[in-house]
Protein backbone atom coordinates (compact mmCIF):
# COMPACT_ATOMS: atom_id res chain seq x y z
CA UNK A 1 0.00 0.00 0.00
CA UNK A 2 2.79 2.40 0.87
CA UNK A 3 4.39 1.72 -2.51
CA UNK A 4 1.23 2.85 -4.28
CA UNK A 5 1.20 6.25 -2.56
CA UNK A 6 4.90 6.76 -2.95
CA UNK A 7 4.52 6.13 -6.69
CA UNK A 8 1.73 8.73 -6.97
CA UNK A 9 3.19 11.46 -4.74
CA UNK A 10 6.83 10.77 -5.25
CA UNK A 11 9.42 10.03 -2.67
CA UNK A 12 9.98 6.90 -0.78
CA UNK A 13 12.34 5.42 -3.38
CA UNK A 14 16.10 5.60 -3.56
CA UNK A 15 16.12 6.55 -7.25
CA UNK A 16 14.46 10.04 -6.78
CA UNK A 17 16.37 12.79 -8.59
CA UNK A 18 15.95 16.54 -8.36
CA UNK A 19 17.01 18.42 -11.47
CA UNK A 20 18.16 22.03 -11.01
CA UNK A 21 18.57 23.94 -14.28
CA UNK A 22 21.70 25.95 -14.83
CA UNK A 23 21.47 29.66 -14.08
CA UNK A 24 21.12 32.19 -16.86
CA UNK A 25 22.47 35.68 -17.11
CA UNK A 26 19.81 38.18 -15.93
CA UNK A 27 17.95 40.04 -18.63
CA UNK A 28 16.49 43.53 -18.22
CA UNK A 29 13.41 44.72 -20.07
CA UNK A 30 12.55 48.39 -20.48
CA UNK A 31 9.55 50.01 -22.14
CA UNK A 32 10.39 53.23 -23.94
CA UNK A 33 7.51 55.69 -24.37
CA UNK A 34 7.82 57.47 -27.71
CA UNK A 35 8.28 61.25 -27.73
CA UNK A 36 4.96 61.67 -29.57
CA UNK A 37 3.11 60.40 -26.50
CA UNK A 38 4.67 63.16 -24.40
CA UNK A 39 3.75 65.76 -27.01
CA UNK A 40 0.18 64.48 -27.09
CA UNK A 41 0.06 64.75 -23.29
CA UNK A 42 1.29 68.36 -23.46
CA UNK A 43 -1.38 69.23 -26.03
CA UNK A 44 -4.05 67.59 -23.87
CA UNK A 45 -2.91 69.58 -20.84
CA UNK A 46 -3.02 72.79 -22.87
CA UNK A 47 -6.58 72.08 -24.05
CA UNK A 48 -7.69 71.36 -20.47
CA UNK A 49 -6.13 74.58 -19.18
CA UNK A 50 -7.74 76.65 -21.92
CA UNK A 51 -11.15 75.16 -21.13
CA UNK A 52 -10.62 75.79 -17.42
CA UNK A 53 -9.75 79.44 -18.11
CA UNK A 54 -12.82 79.81 -20.35
CA UNK A 55 -15.09 78.52 -17.58
CA UNK A 56 -13.29 80.72 -15.04
CA UNK A 57 -13.85 83.78 -17.25
CA UNK A 58 -17.54 82.85 -17.51
CA UNK A 59 -17.71 82.69 -13.70
CA UNK A 60 -16.08 86.12 -13.42
CA UNK A 61 -18.72 87.51 -15.78
CA UNK A 62 -21.51 86.02 -13.65
CA UNK A 63 -20.43 86.74 -10.06
CA UNK A 64 -17.17 88.68 -10.34
CA UNK A 65 -13.75 87.96 -8.94
CA UNK A 66 -13.09 87.11 -5.33
CA UNK A 67 -12.33 90.79 -4.69
CA UNK A 68 -15.65 91.79 -6.30
CA UNK A 69 -17.56 89.34 -4.10
CA UNK A 70 -15.72 90.66 -1.04
CA UNK A 71 -16.63 94.26 -1.92
CA UNK A 72 -20.30 93.30 -2.29
CA UNK A 73 -20.23 91.59 1.11
CA UNK A 74 -18.62 94.64 2.73
CA UNK A 75 -21.40 96.75 1.21
CA UNK A 76 -24.04 94.49 2.76
CA UNK A 77 -22.32 94.73 6.15
CA UNK A 78 -22.16 98.53 5.86
CA UNK A 79 -25.90 98.65 5.14
CA UNK A 80 -26.61 96.39 8.10
CA UNK A 81 -24.55 98.61 10.41
CA UNK A 82 -26.25 101.76 9.10
CA UNK A 83 -29.72 100.28 9.53
CA UNK A 84 -28.98 99.18 13.08
CA UNK A 85 -27.49 102.56 14.02
CA UNK A 86 -30.51 104.43 12.65
CA UNK A 87 -32.91 102.23 14.61
CA UNK A 88 -31.45 103.21 18.01
CA UNK A 89 -32.75 106.21 19.99
CA UNK A 90 -30.76 109.38 19.49
CA UNK A 91 -30.32 110.03 23.22
CA UNK A 92 -30.52 108.40 26.64
CA UNK A 93 -33.90 110.01 27.29
CA UNK A 94 -35.91 109.72 24.08
CA UNK A 95 -39.26 111.47 23.83
CA UNK A 96 -41.92 108.93 24.70
CA UNK A 97 -44.89 111.30 24.77
CA UNK A 98 -47.94 110.56 22.68
CA UNK A 99 -47.75 111.87 19.15
CA UNK A 100 -50.99 112.05 17.27
CA UNK A 101 -51.02 111.65 13.55
CA UNK A 102 -51.92 114.96 11.89
CA UNK A 103 -54.89 114.52 9.55
CA UNK A 104 -56.56 116.80 7.03
CA UNK A 105 -59.95 116.07 8.58
CA UNK A 106 -61.43 115.67 12.06
CA UNK A 107 -61.82 112.25 13.61
CA UNK A 108 -65.04 111.88 15.54
CA UNK A 109 -66.47 108.92 17.36
CA UNK A 110 -69.50 108.06 19.48
CA UNK A 111 -69.62 106.91 23.03
CA UNK A 112 -66.58 106.84 25.27
CA UNK A 113 -64.04 106.11 22.52
CA UNK A 114 -61.20 108.35 21.54
CA UNK A 115 -62.05 111.70 19.99
CA UNK A 116 -59.58 114.05 18.30
CA UNK A 117 -60.03 117.73 19.04
CA UNK A 118 -59.88 120.37 16.34
CA UNK A 119 -56.38 121.51 15.51
CA UNK A 120 -54.66 118.64 17.35
CA UNK A 121 -51.03 118.27 16.29
CA UNK A 122 -48.07 116.16 17.41
CA UNK A 123 -46.24 117.28 20.53
CA UNK A 124 -42.84 118.24 19.11
CA UNK A 125 -41.63 120.28 22.05
CA UNK A 126 -40.00 117.41 23.92
CA UNK A 127 -38.33 116.08 20.80
CA UNK A 128 -36.95 119.52 19.90
CA UNK A 129 -35.58 119.96 23.40
CA UNK A 130 -33.91 116.52 23.38
CA UNK A 131 -32.10 116.85 20.07
CA UNK A 132 -28.38 117.42 20.52
CA UNK A 133 -28.63 118.30 24.19
CA UNK A 134 -28.31 114.88 25.84
CA UNK A 135 -25.39 112.47 25.47
CA UNK A 136 -25.66 109.42 23.25
CA UNK A 137 -26.09 105.99 24.71
CA UNK A 138 -23.19 103.52 24.69
CA UNK A 139 -25.13 101.37 22.20
CA UNK A 140 -25.54 104.33 19.86
CA UNK A 141 -21.84 105.21 20.08
CA UNK A 142 -20.84 101.61 19.39
CA UNK A 143 -23.28 101.40 16.47
CA UNK A 144 -21.92 104.61 14.96
CA UNK A 145 -18.35 103.35 15.32
CA UNK A 146 -19.30 100.04 13.72
CA UNK A 147 -20.99 101.88 10.88
CA UNK A 148 -17.91 104.06 10.31
CA UNK A 149 -15.61 101.02 10.31
CA UNK A 150 -17.92 99.18 7.92
CA UNK A 151 -17.82 102.14 5.56
CA UNK A 152 -14.01 102.20 5.62
CA UNK A 153 -13.84 98.44 4.99
CA UNK A 154 -16.31 98.81 2.12
CA UNK A 155 -14.34 101.61 0.44
CA UNK A 156 -11.09 99.63 0.82
CA UNK A 157 -12.74 96.51 -0.65
CA UNK A 158 -14.10 98.48 -3.61
CA UNK A 159 -10.63 99.90 -4.30
CA UNK A 160 -9.09 96.43 -4.09
CA UNK A 161 -11.70 95.06 -6.49
CA UNK A 162 -10.81 97.82 -8.97
CA UNK A 163 -7.06 97.18 -8.64
CA UNK A 164 -7.19 93.36 -8.73
CA UNK A 165 -7.25 91.91 -12.26
CA UNK A 166 -8.78 88.59 -13.16
CA UNK A 167 -6.41 85.67 -12.58
CA UNK A 168 -6.14 82.60 -14.79
CA UNK A 169 -4.27 79.32 -14.82
CA UNK A 170 -1.02 79.61 -16.83
CA UNK A 171 -1.22 77.53 -19.98
CA UNK A 172 1.38 74.85 -20.65
CA UNK A 173 3.43 75.63 -23.75
CA UNK A 174 6.13 73.20 -24.93
CA UNK A 175 6.99 71.62 -21.57
CA UNK A 176 10.45 70.13 -21.15
CA UNK A 177 9.24 66.54 -20.93
CA UNK A 178 7.74 66.83 -24.44
CA UNK A 179 11.06 68.01 -25.91
CA UNK A 180 13.13 65.03 -24.85
CA UNK A 181 13.83 62.48 -27.61
CA UNK A 182 12.95 58.88 -26.92
CA UNK A 183 16.61 57.84 -27.14
CA UNK A 184 17.50 59.38 -23.76
CA UNK A 185 15.33 56.79 -22.05
CA UNK A 186 17.21 53.82 -23.57
CA UNK A 187 19.56 51.95 -21.23
CA UNK A 188 23.23 52.74 -21.63
CA UNK A 189 26.11 50.36 -21.06
CA UNK A 190 28.40 51.39 -18.25
CA UNK A 191 32.09 51.14 -19.24
CA UNK A 192 33.99 48.56 -17.23
CA UNK A 193 36.35 51.29 -15.99
CA UNK A 194 33.44 53.01 -14.20
CA UNK A 195 32.18 49.83 -12.57
CA UNK A 196 33.08 49.41 -8.94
Amino acid sequence: MSGLFSGIFGGGGSNTQIVIPEGEAPRAFQTVIPQKSYKDLAESMNRTEKEYNRVLDQRYDMVGTGADIGAKQRGIEMQEAASYASSLPKSETPDTSFKATPRPFDITSKGNTFQTADGQSPNTGAAAGASGSTPQTAAKEAADLRKQNAKEYYLAAVQKAKDTPRSYMPETENPGFAQNPSSIYLPKAVPSSEKK
